[in-house]
């Protein structure tokens, strides 16, 4: 077991004594909160009629009704057909929220001037509109199960990435705020503004809050124990995410059987680049990042630090891998924005590159992030170890051939060397010669010196004379 492994197991061990401790201190809190309810129940029990004030509903009484609405909507999968009723420009898959909202608004009874009041509100402010868990959760089941119709973009919601069963929670514990009522009625909101800065990036660190929020599970500091546990879990989704039928992947499969396709090469395009970075970087990344966020014995280290040296390790490794889902969620939006507007090349025609997209993402599905560390024993992870043992093997066979040849080798450029000795040598001689017979004394005598020496080549030489002659 290598050190980052003994590393990890260390922190999944510790990370489980904290969840323990958590729960044993849940499950007290609970007990105590139990025995208050029955406490006030059993003077509820006691309080006469004509004492008991009515109270207007809040925030969070609405939001449990519209909930309740939608979930027998489900229940009896009746599909919620919706009108849109928002002027103010949104992401397409935050109108469809605003306007289910408004719609189940319209459907429950009693307050009516609070709600038409809030209604009102969200109207002419649709960023103002914040959700429950349950209803955020039940509004995602709907749409996942294709219950809502509102215009031929509205399918595509079905496996966005904001309401899919595997992601849908991890995006309202990471950006949930707490909201406290007129009657102190404390609640986790997920607000439109925080979903909309996500797809528009605005502030820039939004991103990067995000990705802290997540591994710190809502914590102010993010230890060392922490980011190895959830980083490996966030792996592991977006591994799945990446091997599942996901929105990117079915837009580019439909649009290799369609004769008229969507034309949104920069799209897959970064797509590709996304998944590409993700299955070749994450076990380096993980191996850098470790030592980068937690240097200097650091245990722990806040927001501030963390968006800065997450700039530093993408930048060494030019990627951006802590920040592939949120990169996802904006391009799946870009994509639904640009169905929803109708951007179809029906009658265009243009070249399908669309089978390339879908070979490569094939192609890149069936390749494991693990890239054949031992802590994975798939079968392309096998195949990959011994790939790689066999190249060692290979390796060390012809460093051993090597050896054996060292000396026959050492000689062979020892003879090499004296060779080029004499052919410099001879060089040498033949510029002198050539140089003495161009003396004009010399020249006169050169008969008498080039004929002698002419016979004696031929008669040492019978082969060269041959050939002369021949030629």
């Amino acid at each position: 077991m290598n050190p980052l492994q003994q590393l990890y197991l260390q922190a999944i061990i510790k990370h489980q004594e904290q969840e323990k401790v958590k729960q044993e201190e849940q499950v007290s809190k609970q007990s105590h909160e139990i025995l208050q309810q029955q406490q006030l129940l059993s003077l509820m029990q006691y309080t006469p009629n004509n004492l008991m004030e009515k109270k207007a509903w809040t925030l969070i009484d609405i939001q449990n009704r519209v909930t309740q609405y939608f979930q027998q909507q489900v229940l009896r999968k009746q599909v919620v057909t919706i009108a849109n009723c928002i002027e103010y420009h949104l992401p397409y898959f935050l109108n469809v929220l605003a306007n289910l909202i408004i719609h189940g608004l319209d459907k429950i009874q009693g307050e009516i001037e609070q709600i038409s009041l809030l209604k009102a509100q969200y109207i002419a402010q649709p960023t103002r509109i914040t959700m429950s868990s349950s209803l955020f959760q039940t509004l995602s089941l709907l749409l996942r199960s294709q219950l809502v119709s509102f215009d031929k973009g509205t399918q595509y919601l079905s496996k966005f990435l904001v309401f899919r069963d595997d992601f849908s929670d991890i995006f309202f514990n990471t950006l949930y705020q707490y909201s406290i009522s007129s009657n102190q009625q404390v609640s986790q909101q997920l607000s439109f503004t925080q979903l909309n800065s996500m797809i528009k990036k605005v502030p820039e660190d939004v991103w990067g809050t995000f990705i802290f929020k997540m591994l710190s599970q809502q914590q102010q500091k993010l230890n060392k124990d922490q980011f190895l546990v959830q980083f490996n879990q966030y792996t592991v989704n977006m591994n799945n995410f990446f091997k599942k039928s996901n929105l990117i992947f079915d837009v580019v499969e439909n649009s290799v059987k369609q004769t008229a396709q969507m034309h949104n090469d920069s799209i897959f395009q970064e797509y590709l680049l996304i998944m590409g970075s993700f299955k070749a970087t994450t076990q380096d990344f993980l191996k850098k990042a470790t030592s980068v966020y937690f240097e200097d014995q650091n245990d722990e280290i806040d927001l501030n630090e963390f968006n800065i040296r997450t700039q530093k390790i993408h930048k060494q490794m030019n990627c951006s891998l802590l920040y592939i889902l949120p990169m996802l969620l904006q391009i799946e939006s870009h994509m639904i924005d640009m169905i929803q507007q109708d951007r179809y090349n029906d009658n265009s025609q243009v070249k399908n590159s669309s089978n390339y997209y879908l070979k490569m993402i094939e192609k890149l599905k069936n390749k494991c992030v693990y890239n054949g560390e031992e802590e994975c024993n798939c079968k392309k992870c096998q195949c990959i170890r011994r790939n790689r043992n066999s190249a060692k093997e290979s390796q060390r066979k012809k460093r051993e051939a090597l050896d054996k040849l060292g000396p026959l080798q050492d000689a062979y450029e020892e003879l090499q060397k004296k060779v080029k000795v004499i052919e410099n040598e001879n060089e040498t001689l033949r510029q002198l010669l050539t140089e003495v017979f161009k003396h004009p004394t010399v020249s006169v005598l050169s008969p008498e010196f080039i004929e002698p020496l002419t016979k004696v080549i031929q008669d040492t030489d019978p082969v060269q004379h041959s050939s002369s002659y021949e030629c």
